[in-house]
């Protein structure tokens, strides 16, 4: 597997990493999470975008969410890297976004450079997620692109394929989450990561099936070829992470029976 170095992190190399995602409604909230991080078992931090709020309730601009990628990145420990991610309503999130707006935010967010690595959704970018990748790059980010799915399991025809097109279309990591209904979906996830991560070798993946049914994923992912997991300190961002401690003490118990 390929490596993605970023600040002191690498992405692919080692047991995988645990991101803890920052979901709060207003930007004082979130960099007040991002600097008690230091003291926790994050590798990297996610900014989720689409919860935050301004004081009336309404929904802030994108200066106003570039302002809070700045407030949390300078909040954030200096070693550990920040995803910035608007998850949209189509993919599990809190806000609605056009495919233009979605774009023109991400545009946004690679001019004020705060971000180390940018969530991309493949479906709602589309035709625009390779430009996308390039403005990334330019800007000094790593691009995670993602696929989520909060109903089902797709075949793994169709959930490795999916893999294939982010690294096609320029990603330097692939996400992918999907919601199982049966033990049998999340082995079925456990199947399309493996068989993505033979056809993907130079590209990190992210893969997990959520909810309870879909725990054991985001602690053995590792075994199949996902290079990273998300585990909480404090506020969940999606069904099923764990605790980011306990999460850390079994991969680091998995780590050394499949390397010891």
């Amino acid at each position: 597997m390929s490596v993605v170095s970023v600040r002191e992190v690498r992405i692919g190399a080692g047991r995988p990493k645990i991101i803890v995602p920052i979901f709060s409604a207003h930007e004082a909230e979130a960099a007040a999470r991002a600097k008690a991080l230091a003291g926790t078992a994050a590798d990297l931090a996610e900014l989720r975008l689409d919860p935050l709020r301004e004081a009336d309730g309404s929904l802030p601009d994108t200066d106003a969410l570039c302002r809070a990628v700045g407030a949390v990145r300078d909040a954030l420990p200096k070693r550990l890297p920040l995803l910035v991610t608007m998850r949209t309503a189509a993919e599990g999130g809190e806000r609605a976004c056009t495919p233009g707006d979605y774009a023109a935010l991400l545009e946004a967010l690679c001019a004020a450079g705060r971000a180390d690595l940018l969530d991309m959704e493949l479906h709602t970018a589309g035709d625009a997620l390779p430009g996308l990748c390039r403005t990334a790059h330019h800007a000094g980010a790593a691009v995670v692109a993602s696929m989520h799915d909060f109903d089902a399991t797709p075949p793994r025809a169709e959930m490795v394929s999916a893999l294939c097109a982010m690294a096609e279309k320029g990603a330097d990591i692939c996400k992918l989450a999907v919601m199982p209904r049966t033990a049998a979906d999340a082995a079925e996830l456990l199947a399309a990561t493996a068989e993505a991560r033979d056809a993907l070798p130079g590209v990190p993946l992210i893969t997990m099936a959520m909810g309870p049914l879909g725990a054991v994923t985001r602690v053995c992912g590792g075994a199949f070829g996902s290079a990273a997991t998300f585990g909480t300190a404090g506020v969940s961002s999606a069904p099923g992470q764990p605790d980011a401690a306990a999460l850390r003490q079994a991969l680091d118990a998995l780590d050394a029976c499949l390397n010891g």
